[in-house]
């Protein structure tokens, strides 16, 4: 694929994952969930957005509550202000597509943050690869813990499907 098609297919994709988190975002901190997200029983964003596992010591309440290992109950979110928005799983989304986006279109011939031109391509894909595994943990909360599902997650999900197999056929 040639480099100017790969990064206009790339970027298509990746605004649309952008935009699929800022909604699920507000789906998270809003105090009623939309109703245009509520298929009935099987497809219910709000149930998962306003679940404890979607933020991240999520995987906390899985381990201690729901498997009953004896580990401290970590409650991060439950502090408010700062650290409810920085613990969101959406949020952290949101801001991992947005520093690949800025990764993906800076100057090749220039370093980016604490990222060297010639590492770029390496860390883009390091962050699509743990996006996809951890979209695995959560669509495997929505199937077994949750039994609903979010079809905005499932989305973003085929987002960070694509947007992986895009940068890892790429040869840049």
């Amino acid at each position: 694929m040639k480099f100017e098609r790969y990064l206009t297919l790339f970027n298509i994709i990746l605004v649309i994952g952008l935009f699929l988190s800022v909604f699920l975002v507000y789906e998270h901190f809003v105090a009623t969930p939309s109703e245009y997200c509520n298929f009935g029983e099987s497809f219910d964003c709000g149930i998962v957005n306003k679940s404890p596992y979607a933020n991240i010591d999520g995987i906390f309440y899985l381990l201690v509550i729901d498997f009953g290992w004896p580990l401290p109950l970590v409650d991060i979110s439950g502090l408010g202000g700062i650290f409810d928005i920085l613990t969101s799983v959406a949020f952290l989304g949101f801001l991992s597509l947005l520093f690949v986006l800025l990764l993906n279109n800076r100057n090749i011939n220039e370093d980016f943050l604490f990222v060297s031109k010639d590492k770029k391509d390496k860390w883009i894909k390091i962050i699509l690869v743990f996006g996809v595994l951890f979209g695995g943990y959560l669509f495997l909360i929505q199937h077994f813990m949750l039994k609903t599902y979010c079809i905005f997650c499932i989305g973003l999900d085929a987002v960070l499907v694509s947007l992986t197999v895009i940068a890892l056929m790429n040869k840049r």
